[in-house]
């Protein structure tokens, strides 16, 4: 489902202002002109029938499901899919930027980054966050995700751990006495259950980290495959999440 995201200073009113970068999307993405329906949602995840009044404002109704301003058949509004944050090790250069796009069109409600003991990175500066903002934001209105786009953020694991709500898993290569595989977790949670998932960077997690998500609550998971690289676990894990909690 296609759907148009609201800028984050969006205040709740009856009109909205179009920016260079909308008007590209709206007219030539989706090649909509004045008096065409579409489906708008804001930073809050509320929705909005939205009418295109002229080349520089559209015109917004609150609405609670938006069937009928949907511009693509092929794939109707059907709620929310498996509810799940992803906390991610900040990776070398572009991978973060793939990282975030495949998890926001896979419909995770929000993406925070963190550093560790083997994030060779261990910052994002400015214009790199602001290109991951955007990949985002793209990515939500192109596949109808409910990723909450906000600005990115970067905080050390142990903070991740302890602000982490719901059902924290970690995934790892460790040692640990306590690790389970992924399904065997799967099994304890029921349908709609928050999941808190941790992803190492390129070096994984040390023993001592995965230690410490344990004694704070997190289930130590490691999966049946080939060690993947940090890039593709994350997306990997919500499938198997998304198969055994929503099938």
């Amino acid at each position: 489902m296609r759907v148009f995201l609201l800028d984050s200073t969006y205040a709740g009113t009856g009109t909205y202002c179009l920016k260079k970068r909308d008007k590209v999307y709206l007219f030539r993405s989706l090649r909509l002109s004045s008096g065409d329906l579409f489906t708008a949602r804001d930073n809050d995840g509320s929705y909005y029938e939205a009418r295109i009044v002229d080349e520089d404002t559209i015109s917004l109704t609150p609405v609670s499901r938006p069937d009928r301003s949907l511009t693509d058949t092929l794939s109707g509004f059907r709620g929310k899919i498996a509810p799940v944050c992803v906390y991610q090790g900040l990776c070398k250069g572009k991978k973060n930027e793939d990282i975030a796009r495949m998890l926001t069109e896979a419909g995770v409600l929000s993406i925070t980054f963190f550093t560790s003991e083997h994030t060779q990175e261990k910052e994002l500066n400015s214009h790199a966050a602001q290109r991951i903002t955007t990949i985002m934001k793209e990515a939500v209105q192109q596949s109808g995700s409910e990723t909450a786009v906000r600005d990115v953020r970067v905080i050390p694991f142990t903070e991740a751990v302890r602000e982490a709500e719901g059902r924290k898993i970690i995934l790892h290569q460790s040692t640990l006495e306590e690790s389970r595989y992924l399904s065997e977790i799967l099994q304890d949670i029921e349908k709609g259950t928050l999941i808190s998932l941790f992803i190492g960077s390129e070096g994984g997690f040390s023993d001592s980290e995965c230690s410490f998500a344990v004694q704070n609550g997190a289930d130590a998971a490691i999966m049946p495959t080939n060690i993947l690289r940090a890039e593709t676990a994350g997306i990997f894990a919500l499938g198997a999440i998304e198969n055994s909690l929503y099938s």
